[in-house]
């Protein structure tokens, strides 16, 4: 065997042992960007020592991207439903189920993202040290990328993500992430929006997964935006308040129930004073009102406590 033919027979034995991976890109109307972004991929690993694919899931464009990818793409599918979430998901359980994937990166395809930042992110999980690596947008990010109302809407929502979730993450919408196939199998995805960025962090978290994020750069996107900085925020924070609800229940209900018990100490304050003065009650309202209060005080509390019990038995473990 030539030297050229026992590096090639070292090649193939690599890749099979590290794997195949996936990079899964989810598109609409990217038709000006998306052949240069898989050439990008196709270019920043074409040396690693894993096998490489692309998957492109087309939310039905309609300017031709479906045509050009399917020119560049390792692999087309269209997205049956609609939203960021719903493309990710479903390029996910395609990689994992048909297509066998061992590693999987999701990214955009509107030039936002650079595909040489790929390895890197790929690097901790081949070498065994995380199941998750995050993208960090905001130590190389280009100027005009974001806006300042994005970035500091970015940075308060990240912000919220760490401290309820407990994570050292800092830039918790990023797009742009690697992960081990097998993990999606631990994790339930329902977000079909732009949400899924925060319910695939928190789920991964949830199921015990080790997450790393590296600073990675962000350029200025190609095309026309299709997000909606209100909008899409608040459905975030939407879905990091069910996140709170479900991760850490006693804090939720709890602090519902505290709330609610200060309200009704108010209120009955003045009637037990005045009974204490007069012996009579003559603010009947306040007294309901106080009572009700502190009945739903208690029940809060130990919803909180039955749920947080029960969130501990059915802890997944990944």
């Amino acid at each position: 065997m030539t030297p050229g033919e026992e590096a090639g027979a070292m090649m193939e034995r690599t890749a099979s042992r590290r794997g195949r991976c996936v990079i899964v890109i989810p598109t609409l109307n990217e038709a000006s960007s998306i052949e240069t972004v898989l050439d990008g991929v196709t270019s920043a690993l074409r040396d690693q020592p894993y096998e490489t694919f692309t998957l492109v899931v087309d939310g039905r464009s309609t300017d031709g991207t479906y045509e050009v990818a399917k020119r560049k793409a390792s692999f087309v599918i269209r997205q049956k439903r609609k939203g960021y979430g719903d493309a990710l998901r479903s390029g996910f359980l395609h990689a994992r189920k048909a297509l066998g994937a061992d590693l999987l990166v999701m990214m955009d395809g509107d030039l936002t993202y650079d595909p040489r930042d790929i390895p890197s992110l790929l690097r901790p999980i081949i070498d065994d040290e995380s199941d998750m690596v995050i993208g960090n947008r905001f130590l190389k990010m280009q100027k005009g990328a974001m806006s300042t109302t994005n970035r500091m809407g970015n940075r308060f929502l990240s912000w919220i993500v760490r401290g309820t979730l407990g994570t050292e993450v800092h830039d918790s919408q990023c797009g742009m992430r690697a992960l081990r196939a097998d993990l999606i199998d631990a994790l339930d995805l329902g977000t079909e929006g732009m949400p899924f960025a925060t319910e695939l962090l928190a789920e991964a978290q949830f199921a015990g997964a080790r997450i790393t994020e590296i600073p990675i750069s962000y350029g200025v996107r190609t095309g026309r935006t299709k997000l909606s900085p209100l909008r899409d925020g608040l459905n975030i924070f939407g879905t990091i308040v069910r996140l709170v609800r479900d991760t850490r229940p006693l804090f939720f209900f709890g602090f519902l129930g505290l709330v609610m018990g200060l309200l009704g100490l108010y209120f009955g304050l003045d009637v037990i004073l005045e009974y204490s003065r007069s012996g009579t009650v003559t603010k009947i309202p306040s007294a309901i009102l106080a009572a009700l209060m502190l009945i739903g005080s208690f029940q809060f509390i130990t919803l909180g406590l039955v749920a947080d019990m029960i969130r501990r038995l059915r802890r997944r473990k990944y």
